[in-house]
C-alpha cells in the first residue's frame, strides 16, 4: 500500500484529514479487500436478496391485502419473515467483520495485505466481537424504544393532544428527547471501534468504555457520522435505484389489485425481483464497507490526541 506513513492510523487528524484518509485508506486496499471478502459479499447479496425479495412479494402484498379487508391478526409468514431479519443482521456482522479484521492488521502493521488464497479469509473473532456488540446494540435499542413508548403513553394518558397548542408542545417534547438521545449516542462510534481493535480477548461487557474521550471529541464523530452517512445513502440509493423502482411497481400493483384492478404484473417478476436485490445487494456491500473507513480514523485521531493530552498534562 502507497503512503503508509501518511495514512498511519494513530495521528491527530482533521475532519477533511479523517473523511479524505478514511476513503483513501480503502481505495488504496481495495482488492485486497475485494479478494478477502468476496464470498462474504456473496452470502451477504444472496440473504439480502431473499429478505427484501420477501417484502416485495410477501410482506408488502400481505398488509395491503389485510388493509383492505380490515384483518389485523398476525399472519403466519410473519415469521419466517423475522427469520430472514435475524439471517440478515448476521449477514451484516459477517460483512463488517472484513473491515474489522483488515483495521485490526492496518493498526498493527500499518498496512493491509492480500490474503493467499482465491476464496478470501474470514476473521471468526472478528465476528463474534461485532456479535457481542451487537447484542449489547440491541439491548440499547429495547430500551430506548420502551422509554420512547413510556414517554407516549404518559403524554396520551395526560390527554395533552386534546388541542394543537398542547399537540405541538408535545411533538417538540419528542423531538427534543429524539435529539438528546443521538446526541448521546454518538460517542459510542468510538467506543465500539476501541471494543473491535482491542487486544487479548473478547470483552463480554458492554462496550463504553472511553466514553469520556468519545463526549470530548464528539462534534469530530458527528461530523465524521453525518457526512459519512450521507454520501453512503446517496450511494446506495445509486445502487438500489433499479430494485428500489421494481419496488415500488409491486407494491402499487397490489394496491390496484386490493382496489378491484387486475394485477398487471408479468410472470418473471418474482424470480427478477430477487435478481435485482442479488445484485444490488452486492455492490451495497462495498459501499457500506466505505463507511467504516473514516469512523475507523476518527478513532485513531482520538487515541493520538488523547495520548497526546495526557503527555502534555503529566507533571515533568
Amino acid at each position: 500500500m502507497e503512503n503508509k506513513t501518511e495514512l498511519k492510523l494513530l495521528r491527530p487528524r482533521s475532519l477533511a484529514a479523517v473523511i479524505s484518509d478514511g476513503y483513501r485508506l480503502y481505495m488504496g486496499t481495495f482488492r485486497s479487500l475485494f479478494r478477502s471478502s468476496w464470498p462474504v459479499a456473496i452470502v451477504y447479496a444472496l440473504v439480502f436478496a431473499l429478505f427484501m425479495g420477501d417484502v416485495v412479494n410477501n410482506v408488502i402484498p400481505m398488509q395491503v391485502s389485510m388493509t383492505a379487508s380490515g384483518m389485523t391478526a398476525m399472519p403466519p409468514t410473519i415469521i419466517f419473515s423475522s427469520v430472514l431479519a435475524l439471517f440478515y443482521m448476521l449477514a451484516i456482522y459477517l460483512l463488517a467483520a472484513q473491515a474489522v479484521r483488515a483495521f485490526r492488521e492496518h493498526k498493527a502493521t500499518d498496512d493491509i495485505t492480500r490474503p493467499a488464497k482465491w476464496y478470501g479469509r474470514l476473521c471468526l473473532k472478528c465476528f463474534l466481537r461485532l456479535l457481542v456488540v451487537g447484542l449489547w446494540m440491541l439491548l440499547l435499542g429495547i430500551i430506548i424504544n420502551i422509554f420512547f413508548a413510556a414517554v407516549v403513553m404518559g403524554i396520551l394518558s395526560l390527554g395533552v393532544v386534546g388541542s394543537i397548542g398542547k399537540s405541538i408542545a408535545s411533538l417538540v417534547l419528542l423531538l427534543i428527547l429524539v435529539v438528546l438521545v443521538i446526541a448521546l449516542i454518538i460517542p459510542l462510534y468510538y467506543t465500539i471501534m476501541r471494543a473491535l481493535l482491542a487486544d487479548g480477548k473478547i470483552q463480554l461487557a458492554p462496550p463504553v468504555r472511553g466514553y469520556g474521550r468519545g463526549l470530548r471529541h464528539w462534534g469530530l464523530l458527528f461530523a465524521t457520522v453525518f457526512v459519512v452517512y450521507i454520501f453512503t445513502g446517496l450511494l446506495t440509493l445509486v445502487c438500489e435505484l433499479p430494485a428500489v423502482i421494481m419496488a415500488t411497481a409491486n407494491t402499487m400493483a397490489y394496491v390496484g389489485l386490493a382496489t378491484g384492478d387486475p394485477l398487471g404484473m408479468p410472470e418473471n417478476m418474482v424470480p427478477l425481483t430477487y435478481g435485482v436485490f442479488f445484485v444490488a445487494g452486492f455492490i451495497q456491500a462495498y459501499v457500506h464497507l466505505s463507511t467504516l473507513y473514516p469512523i475507523y480514523y476518527a478513532y485513531g485521531s482520538i487515541e493520538q490526541q488523547e495520548a497526546e493530552r495526557t503527555t502534555f498534562s503529566s507533571p515533568s
